[in-house]
């Protein structure tokens, strides 16, 4: 009974190392990159329309929107790009066939760009127009004094239409800092 025992752990232990053996040299390394597909929701700035783009994908591919599919340019690369009017941002990628990689893919949402933001016009007598005169004018002031200090700085107000608040702050600061260099010479 001991050689039987004995005999059966024998040969279930070599069958084991026979058979994870093979599995071993039959795995794929473990360095090897695994191609991904992704794809991406990008909206517009003003919030009209998306962008919707992906890689890594094989043709033939459907879009799916949730409402309706339809089919997406593959190229041979792999990429497509496609804009609609938005009517969401949750999109998802279908294989056509059963057997292509990626069956579905979720787009993900990304933000939208940033439009830079036009700077609103100064409003006359406003501290922003206060502020805008005091930097002009100690400018003024300072440049002045490098020049000479027998001739005080004057605003040239003939191509500047500015408000009365503005160039009264540009006068009193292009005047101090105009007297404060000329002191320290």
């Amino acid at each position: 009974m001991y050689r039987r025992t004995r005999r059966a752990a024998i040969t279930s232990l070599l069958v084991s190392s026979f058979v994870c053996g093979s599995a071993v040299v039959l795995a794929p390394a473990a360095g090897a990159a695994v191609p991904t597909a992704s794809c991406t929701v990008t909206p517009n700035a003003d919030g009209t329309a998306v962008t919707i783009s992906g890689e890594g994908f094989t043709a033939p591919r459907k879009l799916n929107d949730g409402e309706s599919t339809e089919d997406l340019n593959v190229d041979a690369t792999g990429h497509f790009l496609l804009k609609r009017f938005q009517k969401n941002v949750d999109y998802t990628v279908l294989a056509v066939n059963e057997d292509q990689p990626f069956v579905f893919v979720n787009c993900k949402r990304v933000p939208a760009p940033t439009s830079p933001q036009a700077t609103s016009p100064t409003q006359p007598g406003s501290r922003r127009d206060r502020a805008a005169g005091i930097a002009a004018g100690a400018k003024a002031g300072l440049a002045a004094a490098a020049k000479s200090c027998s001739t005080p700085p004057v605003a040239d107000k003939s191509g500047q239409q500015h408000s009365d608040t503005y160039w009264n702050s540009w006068t009193q600061a292009a005047n101090r800092a105009f007297q404060k260099a000329c002191q320290n010479r």
